[in-house]
């Protein structure tokens, strides 16, 4: 019988979880790190010029940056995200994610 935790380790750095999901050349690699009671959290691994056309989450969502630089679109505007950059967007908001370099980015849904 397993031991049960209070805590899960993600990565103890930024460079830790970019070295766990390499990127592939033209993609966008979704990847699951961490599934809990009332969130999901995916690693995209995202090659430079690669993109999330529009679309729109059921939960709401809260997208970081960990590395590179994403241009981020919703309601009109364009974010230009790099390392450390967030944003929280509603459930059922249209919105895209374009890579301008190879990028990671985490992703929480909420919900």
């Amino acid at each position: 019988m397993g031991i049960a935790t209070s805590h899960h380790l993600l990565a103890a750095s930024a460079a830790d979880l970019v070295a766990a999901h390499a990127v592939e050349e033209g993609r966008v690699r979704p990847h699951r790190t961490m599934d809990g009671d009332g969130f999901r959290i995916r690693t995209l691994a995202m090659d430079a010029g690669s993109m999330l056309r529009e679309h729109k989450a059921p939960v709401p969502i809260l997208v970081t940056v960990v590395s590179g630089r994403v241009l981020f679109r919703v309601d009109g505007v364009e974010y230009d995200l790099t390392a450390g950059g967030a944003i929280q967007v509603a459930a059922s908001e249209p919105h895209e994610l374009e890579a301008v370099e190879a990028s990671h980015v985490l992703l929480a849904l909420m919900g």
